[in-house]
């Protein structure tokens, strides 16, 4: 018994010293990124990640984040973890508009083979004076942060449920990954509703945002509960009917998944697929990694998404794929690519619209064409020059919100009043 006691203490220390230097190479990490050290940030990577991630490419991820976040500030925490075969440090970052969180994957030499941006929580700003707050409670006891846009219209009005993409997107469409051109779609489309008297109900998904106090850790978060979360949503709008005469659904790109599965147990007014997939999302991914990975490591991609389909956990993730293929999206992606979105439609009794764009890179056009064609009935409205966040094709060297593209919200706005 004194030995079993005895190397669990020792285990204990062991693990307890690697976190401590695992946390000292990842605070270090972003210290060197906050001061434009771009060589300084690669030194404790592992080969695999210095040859995909260039100095460049940090001062490219970097400059970006702080174009739609300001000036990075500091490191303001860090947790230790450890899932399977990886060490992991969660390190909250602070920049001047937000708290980016950022997860750092290590290898047995503590070694940086991957980080990615993990969630965000954007400081509070003043409402503008058409929003107010909303929240409400998830079955697994958390809160979800939601902003409602009122039009100036005489209630009660046609309302619409605003579902976010994949990613750390929040409630007003801005993502981290993203330039701040890209930003602020869901925000524009929510005011232009209004002015069009349709009210509008974003919100931030759980773990995103102000969104927070689920049971339900993220590794053992999957799409059902995301689309557990949006039924939550329907159902408040739906018991609110002094001031909602009927309620719509618009899932845009992931979220658009998460609408069709939601129409499938809940009963509203419409739905509008918004650059939303036609095919299982493995085929997705697949088709957004091909052009960007090597032969070698696009093999591995498939062998990997392949086992996750079936409900296994991947044999063996090349460090380089990590990012995508952690053990912490695991239950995620299982679930995601459980769901065929042909197979989803028959189940759609309400009007149903689908939009892509001809500039989208990440759900290419033809998975609205296929869409459309799996739902007899179904409207297809395609876009030229809209990109995937909404905008007409972005101009470089822009530095505020492009505008939404022309053509979606007066499609939008006479689908939802037809």
């Amino acid at each position: 018994m004194k030995k079993y006691y005895l190397l669990s203490f020792l285990c204990i220390l062991f693990y307890t010293a690697a976190a401590q230097q695992n946390d000292q190479v990842a605070t270090h990490l972003f210290e060197q990124l906050g001061k434009e050290n771009w060589e300084g940030a690669r030194e404790n990577m592992d080969a695999n990640m210095k040859e995909k991630v260039g100095a460049e490419m940090l001062k490219g991820i970097w400059q970006q984040l702080e174009q739609s976040y300001g000036k990075w500030e500091a490191v303001v925490s860090t947790k230790a973890l450890k899932e399977g075969a990886y060490d992991i440090i969660l390190a909250d970052n602070r920049f001047a508009k937000a708290i980016i969180t950022f997860r750092v994957i290590f290898d047995n030499n503590h070694r940086i083979a991957g980080f990615f941006i993990a969630g965000n929580k954007p400081k509070a700003t003043a409402l503008l004076p058409f929003e107010e707050r909303d929240t409400v409670v998830t079955a697994d006891g958390g809160i979800l942060y939601g902003v409602l846009a009122k039009p100036a219209a005489r209630q009660p009005w046609p309302v619409v449920l605003i579902i976010a993409g994949s990613g750390p997107t929040d409630h007003n469409g801005n993502n981290p990954l993203l330039p701040a051109p890209n930003g602020n779609s869901y925000q524009q489309l929510a005011a232009a509703l209004a002015d069009n008297g349709i009210a509008s109900l974003r919100y931030d998904k759980r773990g995103i945002g102000q969104s927070a106090g689920f049971k339900k850790s993220s590794s053992a978060t999957s799409l059902d509960d995301y689309t557990d979360d949006a039924i939550a949503w329907i159902d408040h709008l739906q018991r609110n009917t002094a001031q909602f005469k009927s309620v719509s659904v618009i899932g845009h790109s992931e979220g658009a998944l998460i609408g069709l599965m939601a129409a499938g147990r809940r009963n509203f007014s419409r739905l509008v697929s918004l650059s939303g997939p036609g095919e299982c999302m493995d085929k997705v991914l697949l088709a957004q990694l091909k052009p960007i990975l090597a032969d070698s490591l696009y093999d591995a991609a498939t062998v990997t998404l392949n086992e996750l389909r079936q409900g296994r956990d991947p044999q063996q993730v090349p460090a380089a794929l990590s990012t995508i293929f952690n053990p912490s999206l695991y239950t995620f992606w299982k679930s995601t690519f459980h769901y065929d979105p042909c197979t989803l439609l028959p189940a759609v009794k309400m009007p149903f619209l689908v939009i892509g764009g001809t500039s989208d890179t990440q759900v290419p056009p033809v998975q609205a064409d296929i869409l459309h064609n799996c739902k007899p009935g179904s409207q297809l409205l395609m876009i030229t020059g809209m990109t995937h966040t909404l905008k007409a094709a972005a101009a470089q060297g822009e530095t505020t919100p492009l505008p939404l593209a022309d053509k979606l919200v007066p499609s939008l706005v006479k689908f939802i009043n037809n």
